[in-house]
């Protein structure tokens, strides 16, 4: 069923299956340049001025089209639209610009860091196993490394680059909301006296929605979903029902942010929806501090969906109320300074003014590494066995 690409380089050896890729293999892979391919590689490796040792950057996909009919809605009148050439739940050509614009502003403030020349083991790139994460992570990395002039042929201004996914089953890294334990948490938060408490108070609002638009409306994941099947919509030039203006954007979008809160509504949820990613995080970290070596891997890229971002910022302490812009990205640079590790956190939504830096409560803007581990820790699964699959 799949084909199996070897690639063979003088940093490591990656076993890939048709793009898909298992993780604990590539994370053991730290293998080091030689002197010399290390300083044709990273010309300013001796810049004693730059304190960066180490990047992982997660974004969301670009703008696209209506996913599905979890998106819409019975009396939908674009129920049946097409969306053709995109078709549904795909990247549009404003979502393909605006992740390539991300690589080519993480090229402009890693240049020096990341060097001249692509790298196979320089970079590892994950995406989810949906077709406008995989595209948003291609054009991600096309920006990011475009080719130098040996690199081109027939005219093509494009370098390949691999990327890895899992199987949406499988993926506990990016997709941890779908582990059967997940589901079987999240339906028991949904049912407590505190969740239900909150939506007795939006029932004339969730009722006036049901009448309008045929669904029935008993939760702030309906609303969710209707957000993004109008919010599509309406970025796609269709205008949208004259009920609506009563609700929409400003109720829709509040009820809507209130999900990402009851996503992570327990010690257990926020271990699954972000907790594996910050585990990784941490185990490369670990790698990096304790080889010391000129290791090949330099920055880490993931590409997910917009409640991944959510629920990091949630996880990290530095969440405002919102639902991240397409193509919104966390920064998490690893640096030393004067001999210490720390953590510098960046968030790009696209708002203006480029990535802003974070600061973590009870840290600053440059937050030591035990530190940083200390204020995680409770979002941190001990085993591989709370997701249940």
């Amino acid at each position: 069923m799949y084909s199996t690409i070897r690639l063979i380089s003088v940093c490591a050896f990656l076993s890939v299956v048709s793009g898909t890729v298992h993780y604990g293999y590539i994370k053991s892979r730290w293998d080091v340049f030689n002197d010399d391919d290390y300083r044709i590689v990273f010309p300013h490796h001796e810049d004693e001025s730059s304190t960066l040792v180490h990047v992982h950057v997660l974004f969301r996909h670009g703008n696209r089209t209506a996913d599905s009919e979890a998106e819409l809605y019975p009396n939908d009148p674009y129920l049946n639209y097409t969306y053709f050439p995109y078709g549904l739940g795909q990247l549009t050509n404003a979502g393909k610009r605006r992740e390539f614009a991300i690589g080519e502003a993480l090229r402009r403030r890693y240049d020096d860091f990341l060097g001249k020349f692509y790298y196979p083991e320089i970079v590892e790139a994950i995406s989810t196993d949906y077709n406008r994460t995989k595209m948003s992570l291609q054009l991600v990395l096309a920006g990011l490394f475009p080719p130098r002039r040996d690199d081109v042929f027939n005219g093509l201004i494009w370098q390949p680059v691999p990327f890895n996914y899992l199987p949406r089953p499988e993926d506990t890294l990016l997709l941890g909301v779908l582990c059967p334990r997940y589901l079987e948490l999240y339906e028991d938060h949904y049912n407590s006296n505190k969740v239900k408490s909150q939506l007795r108070k939006h029932r004339k609002t969730f009722d006036y929605i049901s009448r309008n638009s045929g669904l029935n409306v008993t939760r702030y994941q309906d609303i969710y979903q209707l957000f993004f099947g109008l919010s599509t919509e309406s970025e796609y030039g269709l205008k949208l029902p004259q009920w609506l203006n009563t609700v929409w954007p400003d109720t829709i979008i509040d009820l809507a942010i209130q999900e990402y809160y009851v996503s992570m509504g327990t010690t257990n949820l926020r271990k699954m929806a972000a907790g594996y990613l910050l585990n990784k995080i941490l185990d490369d970290a670990r790698r990096i501090i304790e080889n010391r070596a000129k290791l090949c891997r330099k920055i880490h890229l993931y590409s997910a969906h917009e409640n991944n971002v959510a629920q990091l910022l949630i996880a990290l302490g530095i969440f405002e109320p919102h639902i991240p812009n397409y193509g919104s990205y966390i920064i998490m640079e690893l640096h030393r300074i004067n001999g210490e590790y720390g953590y510098k956190i960046f968030y790009e939504n696209w708002t203006g003014g480029g990535p802003q830096l974070m600061k973590m409560p009870k840290c600053g803007t440059f937050c030591p590494l035990d530190k940083f581990k200390s204020l995680v820790d409770e979002h941190l699964p001990l085993n591989d066995n709370l997701c249940g699959n």
